[in-house]
């Protein structure tokens, strides 16, 4: 599905936010009750199409007085179609086991309080549609410190799920990578700093991506397909699983690593004889390579492109600036 805060050739199924919460944090009292964490707690915020869905790992405890029961909070969907909320309320202990419909009724008062002075708030609500969900999520998230009792976003990791609607290529001269129209991926991005430097301009440490499919080619030739790797701050990328293409991957195992080394060698690669060199010693060398291969053509892509998400500029937030360097 087309969002139009993303280009047209992105089908994005979902995306959340996550923050650690710290042991013992009261996000909301009322009366005799408080919705705290037991411990460390991770909070997800997952945006999909048709709902917002809040959740928390472990639960969280709506601690009563005894012999009241207390009760567990494990999370809460948002319709955005209805306005319905519908959160998740058990009960876990205790003599004397009352209060769940105020629970509920509580928690969706939490619900309410994220989206608030948010265009979220007034249902029917299309997140494909917001031009500004870069905004809108940024104010959730403000929200959710000053509606939440003692919770300080300090750090995030952003976690998405999209389709590629065409094919996304980038290189340098005649190397570079493609990945072919209708591949998946699933990736994974650490944010560091407040709330306020989140909102302001989000750094990117780490990004892990899983593909189905990314093919590098170099002078020319596909060379291998890349299914996961990391790009750390900077664009310098960590390759952790390349399957081997072309004349390389007609063989199996050690030897066509030890192929697919030769021929990025010949390339222009380190100087080493993969003949003479284990197995575990091949592979890790390939994988340099290849991440040598791989980032200038991810670089001079996303100069090419820093505009690509509306509200960003990917320079500032993977912190590449002109020429590659580190901002």
């Amino acid at each position: 599905m087309a969002w139009s805060f993303l280009p047209s050739w992105i089908d994005l199924e979902s995306v959340s936010i996550s923050v650690d919460l710290p042991a013992r944090t009261i996000l909301k009292r009322t009366g005799v009750a408080a919705l705290a964490t037991s411990s460390v707690t991770a909070l997800r915020l997952t945006l999909a199409p048709a709902l917002l869905r809040i959740s928390f790992e472990p639960y969280l405890v709506i601690d009563l007085p005894p012999p009241l029961g207390d009760m567990g909070l494990q999370q809460i969907e948002y319709d955005f179609r209805s306005g319905a909320m519908v959160p998740n309320v058990f009960y876990t202990g205790g003599l004397v086991r009352v209060g769940k419909g105020s629970a509920e009724d509580e928690a969706r008062a939490f619900m309410r309080g994220l989206v608030t002075s948010t265009p979220m708030a007034i249902p029917p609500y299309d997140p494909t549609s917001d031009p500004d969900l870069v905004v809108t999520a940024r104010q959730v998230l403000r929200n959710l410190e000053s509606d939440g009792g003692g919770v300080v976003v300090r750090g995030a990791r952003v976690s998405a799920r999209l389709t590629l609607r065409q094919e996304l290529a980038g290189g340098v001269g005649s190397d570079g990578f493609r990945i072919p129209a209708g591949a998946t991926i699933a990736a994974s991005v650490d944010v560091e700093g407040t709330r306020e430097q989140i909102e302001a301009s989000p750094r990117v440490q780490r990004i892990e991506v899983d593909c189905s499919s990314a093919v590098l080619h170099k002078r020319g030739v596909d060379q291998a397909d890349v299914r996961r790797f990391v790009v750390k701050r900077g664009g310098e990328i960590a390759v952790e699983r390349v399957e081997p293409l072309g004349s390389a991957g007609q063989a199996a195992g050690v030897e066509s690593l030890v192929r697919l080394f030769g021929a990025l060698v010949a390339g222009g690669g380190v100087a080493l004889d993969p003949q003479r060199l284990g197995p575990s010693a091949v592979e890790g060398l390939v994988k340099e390579e290849i991440a040598r291969a791989l980032r200038p053509a991810l670089v001079e892509w996303v100069q090419q492109n820093p505009h690509v998400v509306v509200g960003m500029d990917l320079r500032q937030v993977l912190g590449i600036a002109v020429g590659g360097a580190v901002a």
